[in-house]
């Protein structure tokens, strides 16, 4: 009955109770204003050197390189000078391309250069009630950036075509690697920007074939443009004004691995008890996994559900394994063969206890190499990570560390 008093276009006051009830009221523009205001967090300020060319290797930098390549990208690189030892590789190996590249790209099109500029000028853009019109704005701008007429540097698609030919797969072709974005708007200490960009993967290898060298340039134009292009995404864009984060000043950077071919999990962690479950008390860790790669965990689709997994641990001694204590929360309701969606959870763990235990192990040994870099000052330091288990050239299950960032409650 409410919604008939209601017009398209009115304001509205919507509270979800603890009980789980959820009430509408009238409101208007100013409350609604009002109370945004009112959660507004201190202004992050960014930082960029867009003077470093160098496409780096990941054992070639670490976390103090976020100021070129992103804070994804260095951490990336200082996890594996964590993690990784002659015996063991937990995070693989791969490259960061630094911010000056997404900016040379902006400025050898300056056509996308100009409708950046007359996007940041509209100040319709930035009214709260404005949505569909600055989505539709960001759009044609995406689109600008996809286009052919949009050209990414000749030279920089040689140079990045050569070092990618270092990586081979098991058939000594060219691995496909994911390149994923690392901006210098996310995986900050005080702004997280989980979800808001996009990666693509570049794929020199398609139907068993290698790509011709004409063929891979163009494959690797669409994929950088592709990640570029999704610092334009409106919920990046709406994040960042939350934030006060000037839109000109974000660059994209890019970190570069290799794909996972069998994926059996993809998951999330975080060093810390926020499982906010009665079965879930103490200190203890924090875990999200699924099936395969088709069901993103870090970004879920509403109808899946992952496991959820605690691992209680002694902070006296975090590195003793013997101390852990595995609780499944929850079941995922993937079936085994990491498509179907079951109708009830799938009562198969997808981890086993001793996976679990061990990739808590190599996650505390990871949160105490970052706190003195990242939580000095933070008493309650904890970091937030994403991995994959996947099958080695001997269809072992392995686990791998993709990313790390500082968890923000």
């Amino acid at each position: 009955s409410l919604f008939r008093l209601l017009k398209d276009g009115d304001w509205v006051r919507m509270e979800l109770g603890k009980d789980g009830s959820i009430s509408i009221t009238p409101s208007t523009k100013e409350e609604a204003t009002s109370y945004l205001k009112s959660l507004q967090p201190e202004k992050v300020i960014l930082k960029a050197d867009m003077e470093q060319k160098i496409i780096f290797k990941t054992e070639d930098i670490g976390w103090q390189d976020f100021i070129s390549v992103g804070s994804k990208a260095a951490n990336y690189a200082e996890l594996a000078k964590a993690l990784n030892t002659p015996e063991r590789t937990i995070v693989r190996p791969g490259f960061a391309i630094p911010f000056y590249y997404y900016q040379q790209f902006i400025d050898e099109n300056p056509h996308i250069a100009q409708e950046i500029q007359r996007i940041l000028r509209d100040p319709l853009i930035k009214k709260l009630e404005a949505v569909s019109y600055r989505e539709s704005k960001l759009q044609k701008l995406r689109e600008m950036i996809l286009s052919e007429s949009a050209t990414v540097n000749a030279q920089l698609l040689d140079d990045l075509i050569a070092k990618f030919e270092t990586v081979r797969d098991q058939k000594d072709r060219p691995h496909k690697l994911k390149l994923r974005s690392s901006t210098n708007a996310e995986d900050l200490p005080d702004f997280n920007g989980a979800g808001l960009y996009t990666s693509e993967s570049y794929k020199p290898v398609k139907k068993k074939s290698e790509l011709t060298l004409e063929e891979k340039r163009i494959e690797l134009t669409e994929t950088l443009k592709i990640v570029w292009a999704s610092i334009w995404n409106l919920r990046a864009f709406e994040e960042r004004e939350h934030f006060q984060i000037p839109h000109s000043d974000v660059k994209m950077g890019i970190q570069v691995n290799p794909s996972f071919s069998k994926e059996d999990v993809d998951g999330v962690i975080v060093t810390k008890n926020i499982a906010n479950d009665e079965r879930a008390q103490g200190e203890g860790v924090y875990i999200e996994a699924q099936r395969g790669d088709d069901y993103s965990v870090a970004n879920p689709i509403p109808g899946i559900q992952p496991d959820r997994i605690f691992i209680k641990i002694d902070r006296n001694q975090p590195f003793n394994k013997e101390l852990y204590n595995v609780v499944f929360l929850q079941h995922s309701n993937i079936d085994d063969d990491k498509k179907t969606i079951l109708p009830n959870p799938n009562p198969n763990p997808i981890m086993t206890e001793d996976e679990a235990k061990e990739l808590v192990y190599q996650c505390l040994k990871a949160e105490k190499h970052f706190k003195p870099l990242l939580g000095v000052d933070n008493a309650h330091f904890a970091l937030d990570l994403e991995f994959k288990i996947s099958k080695d050239e001997d269809k072992i299950r392995q686990i791998y560390l993709k990313q790390a960032r500082p968890y923000i409650n």
